[in-house]
């Protein structure tokens, strides 16, 4: 049987509380210390960057220019900034400023299927579109940091970003 990672695509996952954050943030390591507002500014920035390496390797597997991504459906449960992942990812990928964003926040655990159902309504019901689909997460806003007493290297959370070919309601040239 394969681990759940392997079934569901997942290739690499990042682990974002280095020794480096973790020596910036020591309220992360004190489970009394609030520290919520560092863990959504460093989603804020991660999660796009993040996302946008998944997708730059999801379109180069498509082998298609980014220009021709007519919808960008994205999940993440790693905060509700605004402005949203969507609209930073863009121009990190090239995609035209005219293409259709659709940004879904704090699905839980079906975020992912949720963007796929959105993903699939899309590509049925608009002619010509190609609709690339997006998960990025960094449980660093949702889980603390290790405990003092236990190892750095304990941690088993990881942030990841997965995204899909752009799928097409019809058939590409």
């Amino acid at each position: 049987m394969l681990p759940t990672g392997q079934k569901l695509g997942v290739r690499k996952r990042y682990l974002h509380h280095t020794e480096e954050l973790l020596g910036a943030h020591p309220e992360f390591l004190d489970p009394h210390a609030p520290s919520l507002d560092a863990r959504l500014d460093i989603a804020k920035a991660a999660v796009p960057e993040l996302a946008a390496e998944a997708s730059r390797r999801a379109i180069a597997e498509w082998g298609r220019p980014a220009v021709d991504i007519t919808h960008l459906v994205v999940t993440t449960n790693s905060g509700a900034h605004i402005p949203g992942v969507d609209f930073r990812l863009v121009p990190l990928l090239g995609l035209r400023p005219t293409v259709r964003r659709t940004m879904l926040y704090l699905n839980g655990c079906f975020a992912g299927a949720a963007a796929l159902r959105v993903t699939k309504d899309l590509a049925e019901n608009n002619r010509g579109a190609r609709v690339l689909v997006v998960c990025a997460e960094s449980p660093s806003c949702s889980s603390p940091g290790p405990r003092r007493a236990t190892s750095r290297r304990s941690l088993t959370r990881a942030s990841s970003a997965t995204a899909r070919a752009p799928s097409s309601s019809a058939p590409t040239p």
